[in-house]
């Protein structure tokens, strides 16, 4: 075995609480693990994504501490999501699919810092919340315990982007209207790659409220009262 072999069992038994994989009952639930796979491939995306947005901001510490952050735990989602895949035995994923994924956007470049944080922030939010309702659809108990830390990993993510989009409007208040126009329009990362990115629940209206209300918490106006305007 390899010395990332080592490490990824060593983080697969970490992130699963050590916990005995139960198939039958996670084999009961074909949906959860079909929302699983598409987020074990949008997950495989971020190596390429954050190395395009280091790159947009090499020259801010905290930005590059926090992205490098976000990288490794990304990467630990796609891992230990794959790994799952692999022992319960449902359409395990191979190594061409993630090439072709990443494929998808190795040319573009990033060169909007505000936008691509917004799209940072919406993203890491909703997936927060993904992962939780998704939680609360299984009852296979090693699952249940990932998800249920995926999604405090993402929250914490989510307000890495609030930070830094904070710290742009205190150098400029200008940054504001970029913002809002940046949120009005965000595109969560995983269309980067993807036509469209699959909901936990098909009634969204709590989490779209909650990211309305964290625009207000940056701004000190929710984006429904802007696009009201």
């Amino acid at each position: 075995m390899s010395t990332l072999s080592n490490i990824e069992e060593k983080i697969f038994a970490e992130k699963t609480g050590g916990i005995e994989i139960d198939q039958g009952k996670a084999l009961a639930n074909v949906r959860v693990l079909d929302l699983l796979r598409e987020a074990c491939l949008i997950e495989s995306f971020f190596p390429v994504y954050i190395s395009k947005v280091m790159e947009l901001f090499w020259y801010d510490l905290e930005a590059t501490a926090m992205f490098s952050t976000e990288g490794y735990e990304a990467y630990v989602h796609y891992m230990v999501l794959r790994r799952y895949l692999d022992i319960i035995g449902y359409k395990p994923i191979k190594d061409e699919e993630v090439v072709k994924v990443r494929e998808q956007n190795k040319d573009e470049v990033f060169d909007d810092t505000i936008s691509e944080l917004v799209n940072f922030m919406a993203t890491e939010h909703f997936a927060s919340n993904f992962f939780k309702d998704l939680s609360q659809e299984t009852n296979e108990p090693a699952l249940n315990h990932m998800l249920i830390g995926f999604s405090a990993e993402e929250v914490v993510h989510a307000q890495f982007a609030f930070d830094l989009l904070k710290k742009e409007l205190d150098q400029d208040e200008t940054a504001r209207i970029k913002i809002l126009q940046s949120a009005k329009r965000f595109k969560h990362i995983g269309e980067y790659v993807f036509p469209s990115v699959s909901p936990a629940k098909e009634d969204n209206i709590k989490v779209i409220q909650s990211f309305n209300k964290r625009i207000e918490k940056l701004l000190g106006q929710s984006l429904s009262d802007s696009l009201a305007e």
